[in-house]
């Protein structure tokens, strides 16, 4: 059936990288400790966790149960799942691993929902341009942030506490996408993300780059 639904993207920023040089047994002890806490806070926030793929994770709001509030509890979960980093981070240090960050991206659509598969796998699951947008706008973040889209702005209304907009052109749209850093959900969830001041340090000199054009996939 056609549904309204908040999507809810996630993902570990250079986790490719981070389990190429790394011992596979520590990655794996790595990622179920982080996934453990996520699922843990998807759980509490009422998410229907719709995927997991490696470090990623997929989440829906709405779907099957819909609630009033689904876009406003998507934000704040995301909101703790960041915050929870920390104790991810502690344990990885227990670990002898480095620390790692997250980007969440979300946004507020009209999805496909229901049993997806063949006859002999069924899963339930979603399908819609929000599911892709969820993931673009999760590609577009930087450790430790949360992009929503301004469907989902609209649809949190007054809690939703938000710092930039941005406005990226992304593959698969028309047209530029507008998002929102979130910075906090307001009541009743009162959820707030750390501000992060940026100091800019001199360079002592000059710095060489290298750099390449990409072209689609090129």
């Amino acid at each position: 059936e056609k549904r309204t639904v908040t999507i809810l993207m996630s993902d570990i920023r250079g986790f490719t990288a981070l389990a190429d040089r790394t011992d596979a047994t520590l990655v794996v002890g790595m990622l179920n400790n982080y996934l453990g806490v996520m699922v843990d806070i998807i759980t509490r926030y009422n998410g229907t966790i719709d995927e997991i793929l490696g470090d990623a994770i997929l989440v829906i709001f709405g779907a099957p149960i819909e609630r009033s509030d689904d876009a406003a509890r998507a934000a704040a979960c995301s909101v703790e799942m960041q915050l929870a980093m920390e104790e991810v981070n502690a344990w990885n240090a227990t670990q002898g691993l480095p620390d790692v960050e997250m980007g969440i991206g979300i946004t507020t659509g009209v999805v496909v929902v229901g049993n997806i598969g063949s006859h002999t796998r069924t899963k339930y699951g979603v399908v819609g341009s929000p599911v892709n947008l969820a993931g673009r706008l999760e590609g577009h973040t930087v450790g430790g942030q949360v992009l929503i889209s301004e469907a989902t702005r609209a649809a949190i209304g007054a809690p939703a506490q938000v710092g930039r907009e941005i406005s990226v052109a992304m593959k698969g749209f028309a047209r530029p996408v507008t998002a929102w850093d979130l910075r906090g959900v307001g009541p009743p969830f009162n959820v707030q993300l750390p501000d992060n001041e940026t100091v800019f340090a001199p360079i002592p000199g000059a710095v060489y780059v290298i750099f390449a054009t990409l072209k689609g996939k090129e």
